[in-house]
């Protein structure tokens, strides 16, 4: 049988709508900058490509958001005892199957930017829109480079000329395996701390990565990559993580209740005259 709905209290309701609201301040630097380019002074302005970028980037996450309430509905509405490792495992394999196909629409929003020149200094490209700096046609190229990158036997005069931006593949693949490894070492930590009952830690730890998160992130953006909007930029980005947190402190601080799975049987009846 479904499990009964777990009661949304006003408590849930503020700390999803503080949530919400880190996210517009997220991107309201984005934003101003591309509709009022004159509301930020001319040394705190964001690039135009990051402004893009960072909406592409928001909006990106919408169709992971609904694969999850997707996800949980199911869940409830079939009431099927499942194993969480092999569901998880299901959809991420589906998930690749699904971007592997659709990759090629989406693969020229990489120059998401305009351009202003006909040929990007540096390199041995011409292009007139920032639709032919990542065109669909070379994905299939792009992918072997992307191979040769990580094995650290692609060519040097391809990673300074070859694409719209330089490619750095000197610790390429230590990077990318680091990523993984962190990724499966994350959930697994998350599976036994759920096993364990000990959401209380599960929640702390979320909120510790997003300052952390957030933390690493300005600190190499300012001092490794050189790019400091200044004052107004960042005190958004550190506003907006302060409320996320906040927001996400709210939400959890009330227990949902746990889903549970009750299979009924059905009674036998017996048959045992039918055949006399």
């Amino acid at each position: 049988s479904a499990p009964p709905t777990a009661p949304i209290t006003s408590q849930h309701v503020f700390g999803s709508t503080l949530v919400l609201l880190s996210t517009v301040l997220a991107l309201s630097p984005a934003i101003l900058t591309l509709i009022y380019p004159d509301y930020f002074p001319p040394k705190n302005i964001m690039a135009n490509r990051t402004a893009w970028n960072t909406i592409l980037f928001v909006l990106s996450t919408i169709p992971g958001a609904l694969s999850q309430i997707y996800k949980h509905r199911a869940m409830a509405t079939f009431a099927q005892p499942v194993d969480a490792t092999v569901l998880n495992f299901t959809l991420s394999t589906f998930s690749l199957a699904f971007a592997t196909v659709v990759s090629p629409l989406f693969y020229s929003l990489q120059g998401l930017a305009d351009v202003t020149t006909d040929v990007l200094v540096g390199t041995d490209l011409k292009v007139r829109w920032w639709i032919h700096l990542y065109p669909s046609t070379d994905i299939s190229k792009n992918t072997a480079d992307g191979i040769s990158c990580l094995l650290g036997t692609l060519d040097d005069a391809v990673q300074r000329n070859g694409y719209p931006e330089s490619a750095h593949c000197d610790y390429a693949s230590g990077i990318v395996f680091f990523h993984v490894f962190s990724i499966v070492a994350l959930h697994h930590a998350i599976h036994r701390i759920c096993n364990a009952g000990a959401f209380k830690i599960l929640h702390r730890g979320l909120s510790a990565g997003i300052i952390l998160g957030v933390g690493v992130m300005m600190y190499y953006q300012i001092f490794v990559d050189n790019m400091d909007y200044g004052f107004l930029p960042n005190s958004y980005d550190i506003t907006c993580a302060v409320v996320l947190v906040m927001g996400s402190e709210v939400y959890h601080r009330v227990s949902l209740e746990e889903p549970s799975f009750e299979t009924k049987y059905l009674e036998i009846v017996d048959g045992g005259d039918d055949f006399e």
